[in-house]
């Protein structure tokens, strides 16, 4: 990890939009030399991991790219209650403000560091040529691709309208796919259409390219087609206007995941106990960040840490969530008692960022794909493709697993439970108010918190997006700002 991070802290970024400084790694002189050999390519490649981590390399903040990626999915989402009185850039999300700048949001961290490691990505494959045979160049590509795949599509689903809202036609993020670009390079975004079309050929490209076997800290074939489960869910549409063909791809990819056998649900006690651990060795996680020699820091955001006289756990599990899960529910394990001092009525905590927690940081992972969301976007698609009996399959495997009794439904009742079983499975993961959007649902939140009360956000309202860092905005004139 040291070295990873010895690798990272050697790329350096002018701006977004200018073109990627060349690398210089620490045991070489130039460009040329870092990409002579294969090892040097791997090196490259390892140096992508940190950045999508706790990497953010803006300023003094502690909140990296993990941190900010789960803490703002679950901020636009109804999962989580705030005792947070703000203003700061926590309660600025949840209460969907939006804030341009960099002192009342993390848009600025969010975007920038993006970029920054979308063009380490980019730098990596401008250096492979197009007859490239060596398996380790190719492994490195691989994972460059899908490295870069992944940082697109948070990008897209935190600053474009859903993709059942006119994709071709509506502005998405900018589409940035080598290095060599010149110094004025200002780039317009490009539409949500053919950032999603970039984000599928990447991933598509990317699996026949991987020959190792790696652990689920790093990009593989299986994590690429399951992404790709994901990534063609956002574009099926609608419960009432599904898109046929990407729903089938998602089944596609799913089974491609599910039928290797390579990971498997895990069960009772080991259930219980997931979020106690780390990802190492662990046969549900598919892809995830792995803080063993690093550390995390969202969970400072939902729970009180083991010492006293320290703030934090601002923002709880609501009583919307909670009241939905059964006392029979396996996944109440994965709630404990945690009383931020000043706030004893809100005694409950998630313990999804709780492993080796002390002071600031824990050492958590962030898991990014895991097989039993892998299972519901198969059920979600299959719903949405008329196979109720398929879709019921799945839904039932993860009730089951829960402690929870089989069901028998179709139609609108079945996809119901199977977006329920979606929130109650994958909550603090990332995907809470991305659920809703993508579906042209609601967020409702009925209830009152610290910063703000009641509120309803539809599917169609401009406060779904973040708004692009004002800084790019004076930067780049080609780039035009989401509404608020």
């Amino acid at each position: 990890m040291k070295r990873i991070i010895i690798i990272a802290g050697l790329i350096a970024l002018s701006a977004c939009n200018k073109q990627l400084d060349a690398l210089r790694p620490h045991n070489v002189t130039n460009e040329d030399a870092q990409f002579s050999t294969p090892e040097g390519f791997g090196q490259a490649a390892l140096g992508l991991y940190p950045m999508i981590t706790t990497g953010v390399a803006m300023e003094n903040s502690a909140f990296g790219y993990g941190d900010i990626t789960m803490f703002l999915a679950e901020a636009h989402g109804n999962n989580i209650r705030s005792n947070d009185l703000g203003p700061n850039r926590y309660s600025n999300a949840f209460d969907y403000l939006n804030a341009p700048d960099k002192d009342h949001s993390w848009t600025y961290y969010l975007w920038r560091g993006s970029y920054f490691t979308i063009l380490h990505a980019n730098k990596l494959l401008d250096n492979v040529q197009k007859d490239e045979q060596r398996p380790a160049v190719l492994q490195a590509k691989a994972e460059a691709l899908f490295i870069r795949a992944f940082v697109y599509f948070n990008l897209i689903r935190f600053y474009a309208k859903p993709y059942y809202q006119e994709a071709a036609n509506t502005p998405g993020v900018m589409l940035i796919t080598t290095a060599a670009n010149s110094t004025d390079y200002k780039p317009a975004r490009a539409t949500t259409k053919e950032v999603y079309a970039r984000i599928v050929a990447d991933l598509e490209t990317a699996i026949p390219l991987f020959n190792q076997e790696k652990s689920n800290s790093f990009a593989g074939k299986l994590s690429a087609a399951a992404l790709l489960s994901r990534v063609y869910l956002y574009m099926g549409g609608t419960f009432q206007q599904p898109d046929a063909t990407a729903n089938q791809q998602v089944v596609k990819y799913a089974d491609q995941v599910i039928n290797s056998n390579k990971f498997a649900l895990l069960k009772d006690n080991e259930y219980r106990a997931y979020y106690n651990s780390s990802n190492a060795a662990n046969k549900e996680d598919i892809f995830a960040a792995n803080m063993d020699f690093g550390n995390a820091s969202i969970s400072m955001q939902y729970a009180f840490p083991p010492q006293i006289n320290y703030t934090g756990g601002y923002y709880r599990p609501s009583a919307d969530l909670l009241t939905r899960i059964s006392k029979t529910d396996l996944r109440t394990a994965h709630y404990v008692a945690n009383v931020t001092p000043g706030y004893e009525n809100d005694s409950i905590a998630t313990v999804k960022y709780m492993y080796k927690y002390t002071a600031i940081y824990s050492k958590s992972p962030f898991r990014y794909i895991r097989l039993a969301e892998v299972y519901l976007n198969r059920a979600e698609a299959n719903v949405k493709l008329g196979k109720n009996d398929a879709a019921l399959a799945d839904l039932n495997i993860i009730r089951n697993r829960a402690g929870l009794a089989s069901v028998n439904l179709s139609g609108q009742a079945l996809f119901d439970e199977i977006m329920l079983q979606r929130r109650l499975e994958l909550s603090f993961e990332g995907h809470n108010g991305f659920d809703y959007f993508r579906n042209g649902l609601p967020m409702v939140r009925n209830y009152t918190s610290a910063s703000s009360g009641p509120m309803t956000i539809p599917a169609n309202s401009p406060k779904i997006l973040l708004r692009i860092p004002q800084e790019e905005i004076t930067l780049n004139p080609n780039l035009t700002q989401n509404e608020q």
